[in-house]
């Protein structure tokens, strides 16, 4: 009986084949940095996590000079939240309210999610939590308080009498 002998060139040319064969794939760096995914990343602070790495802009809007204001989207977390800074030279004496506003893709009520940042001079930057990118959503500032919207859908209750403040909305992304 006759038995073909590889070698040592032919076997290692039989173990690299095998090992290419039986490799793993392994997770790119900025996709292994991203310690959460989409409705994990629900009321999580983006920067803990290692979501800024790629925040990109959805939408912008300013006060004046005074407030920056900016719904940012992170692909690799699938998930958005809002960055806001207050310029150091703001001299009014009331603090600013940010917030992340959302309501979903299929319709119904708006609510707030993650946090109300409250800036001052000397709280001058601050971000919201995230929440999952699904839905549509917009990044808001105001002179009220906490939940808000200076650009509601629907006050249901007030009768009309809304309290007077100040504030605008990114549009809805």
């Amino acid at each position: 009986m006759r038995t073909r002998r590889w070698g040592r060139a032919g076997a290692a040319l039989a173990l690299l084949c095998l090992s290419q064969a039986l490799a793993v794939p392994q997770a790119s760096a900025d996709e292994a940095a991203a310690g959460c995914y989409a409705e994990t990343c629900q009321g999580k602070d983006p920067y803990a996590l290692g979501c800024d790495w790629d925040a990109e802009l959805l939408s912008q809007l300013n006060k004046g000079n005074d407030l920056e204001v900016r719904l940012v989207y992170s692909d690799s977390c699938h998930a958005v939240w809002v960055k806001a800074s207050l310029n150091p030279a703001y001299t009014g004496q009331e603090p600013l309210y940010v917030e992340l506003w959302s309501t979903p893709t299929i319709g119904g009520a708006q609510w707030p999610s993650g946090t109300t940042k409250y800036l001052t001079r000397e709280l001058p930057v601050g971000n919201t939590l995230m929440r999952d990118w699904q839905g549509t959503n917009k990044a808001c500032w105001n002179n009220q308080g906490s939940h808000w919207d200076p650009a509601p859908l629907d006050y249901e209750g007030t009768g009309g009498n809304m309290p007077r403040m100040t504030g605008a909305c990114t549009v809805w992304q």
